[in-house]
């Protein structure tokens, strides 16, 4: 993927139906080759924020943009270029960790004869080893979370958004996926993520970002 376009936000507001504002006229770009934190009390828009910039929520007024794109108003071609990981669990049940990074590989046009031998190095990586074949349904929190920081990485990005992407990693699993994420930094890739672990985003970010 081309990971030469920055990641715009430009005048965002967020407020849900009856309810108050989450995000006021927010605008921040986010360059390629970095990893900000977003920063914030709980209740301060970090995970609205992550939905609005993986085009899972619209924004109020202002706008998101991906070098020409509009995020919302070209959601799919967006997507293309970037893994996401949720706050909640979200694999499929019905598939292994194997076929879910197959699946995503495929739907992000990654796939190729060697996506086989690149998704298995992923699930090295996060420490997935014995339980990979079987499905995700039967997994433990520790295992999903493996699973989607695996798959984020699934479709060759240019954009990662994390949102606690270390939340239930142990201590092995979570310095893989602070070295993956990293090193996909350092290739030039965009990263945007929150965690409640402050030490972990010292180690891996650039800038931050202070919401609320």
């Amino acid at each position: 993927m081309d990971r030469q376009h920055p990641l715009v936000v430009d005048g965002v507001t967020k407020r849900y139906v009856f309810g108050p504002f989450v995000l006021r006229g927010l605008s921040h770009t986010f360059a390629p080759g970095t990893a900000t934190a977003l920063v914030g009390p709980n209740g301060s828009g970090k995970s609205t924020l992550l939905r609005v910039l993986s085009a899972l929520s619209a924004p109020t007024e202002g706008h998101v943009r991906y070098g020409e794109l509009d995020v919302h108003e070209s959601p799919h071609a967006f997507l293309a270029s970037v893994g996401v990981v949720h706050d909640q669990p979200d694999v499929p049940g019905y598939l292994t960790a194997v076929e879910t990074l197959e699946w995503i590989a495929r739907e992000r046009g990654a796939w190729d004869e060697a996506a086989p031998e690149r998704h298995s190095a992923l699930l090295d990586a996060v420490r997935l080893d014995e339980r990979r074949e079987a499905l995700t349904r039967t997994y433990s929190s520790g295992m999903t979370r493996k699973t989607q920081v695996a798959a984020a990485l699934a479709g060759a990005p240019a954009v990662l958004l994390m949102d606690e992407p270390f939340r239930a990693l142990d201590t092995e699993a979570t310095e893989a996926a602070l070295d993956l994420i990293a090193a996909f930094r350092d290739g030039g890739g965009l990263v945007v993520l929150s965690s409640h672990r402050a030490d972990l985003l010292d180690r891996l970010c650039d800038d931050r970002l202070v919401l609320g």
